[in-house]
């Protein structure tokens, strides 16, 4: 529980930067335009190709699809609290950095390798593979033999790939996808935290 907790803040925290970073035009701006032309400089055609094949993984509804077959999964086996937990957690992650990306309408960065619409922070890419990332580590956390870090460095890995995607094709800063990260690290660990209170 105090681990949750303290992810739970850690994720606000990092989200709460990265906002007032962007609001302000303060802080990692600097570091977001460099890492933008860094990333220019290590394109190649074959990694393009990868990076490209990899974030498409992750876009909104293939993440939705995925989600459908976790619940219809979770169902099977008669994990009812686990498909509502995951279908909060997918649903409100995605409505949540659609919300915030209408709020802030901070404009995508240019030489952008793929086309793509829409404001910039956060990255819903990234949000959206570390909600869903750490919502199946909780749950497979509790109900299977696999290791706990395993499984956390799983979900770490996944959600770090899929930001890494997004800079690297130039559809996203620095910043956005630090804060899809924070956000969605918050949202799981809010609702993870919401649903052990209501199980005491």
């Amino acid at each position: 529980m105090k681990r949750i907790m303290v992810f739970n803040l850690f994720g606000l925290v990092l989200f709460g930067l990265m906002f007032a970073s962007v609001h302000y035009g303060v802080g990692i701006i600097d570091l977001d335009h460099y890492v933008h032309t860094q990333m220019q400089q290590l394109r190649q055609p074959w990694l393009t190709e990868i990076m490209t094949i990899v974030t498409h993984m992750n876009d909104l509804q293939n993440a939705l699809l995925f989600s459908l077959c976790m619940v219809v999964l979770f169902l099977w086996l008669k994990w009812y609290k686990e498909s509502l937990f995951f279908v909060t957690v997918t649903l409100c992650a995605a409505a949540l950095f659609g919300l915030i990306k209408q709020a802030v309408q901070r404009m995508r960065p240019d030489a952008a390798v793929i086309e793509v619409g829409g404001y910039s922070f956060p990255s819903g890419h990234t949000t959206m593979a570390t909600a869903m990332a750490f919502a199946l580590y909780f749950i497979l956390a509790e109900h299977t033999q696999a290791h706990k870090t395993v499984l956390f460095l799983a979900a770490l890995l996944w959600a770090g790939l899929i930001a890494s995607t997004r800079l690297y094709l130039g559809v996203h800063w620095l910043s956005d996808v630090l804060g899809g990260f924070g956000l969605g690290l918050f949202w799981v660990t809010t609702v993870k935290l919401v649903y052990v209170s209501v199980q005491r």
